[in-house]
């Protein structure tokens, strides 16, 4: 009889903490679904253009946009497979530490760089003989201009978007 005591008082644990294991799992395995859009704003709104690419240099022109809020510095790498040798010019370009060629003039909203980066291609395989037989891939960066305590421009590359209330 004891036993059966037991054994009853056990089932009748097991029973009530089955009663709310039901909702805990239930807790556990529930979802929300959301839908809606907020517009980020991360800041200038630049454009590369190449309007001509001729005896196998590409004429690269960047563009700070009219709906731009602010002046930018930009600055411009190229790659190409590795059988291909890419020379870089253009008046105002200089290499930077970590190989992109930066403009030294401040990029106002509406206006572009005034000179062309020149990205040529050096030593062309034998059997070449149409330009889809290659590809050089831009890639360009803006940042918007600062200014130190002094009041001179400078260019922070490592500036990152920040979150704010939205």
């Amino acid at each position: 009889m004891k036993r059966r005591n037991i054994f009853l008082a056990i089932l009748a644990v097991a029973l009530i903490l089955s009663v709310g294991l039901s909702s805990a799992a239930a807790y556990f395995t529930t979802s929300v679904k959301a839908s809606g859009s907020v517009m980020i704003d991360l800041g200038p709104h630049t454009t590369i253009e190449e309007p001509d690419v001729s005896r196998w240099t590409k004429h690269v022109v960047i563009k700070n946009q009219d709906d731009s809020k602010q002046p930018v510095y930009v600055r411009a790498k190229a790659f190409a497979g590795s059988e291909f040798t890419l020379e870089y010019s253009g008046e105002g370009w200089t290499i930077d530490d970590e190989g992109f060629y930066r403009y030294s003039e401040i990029i106002a909203p509406g206006e572009t760089t005034a000179n062309e980066l020149l990205i040529k291609i050096e030593n062309i395989p034998e059997g070449v003989q149409e330009r889809g037989d290659f590809n050089v891939t831009v890639v360009y960066e803006a940042t918007p201009v600062l200014y130190d305590e002094a009041g001179e421009p400078y260019a922070d590359w490592n500036l990152k978007a920040e979150g704010g209330d939205l």
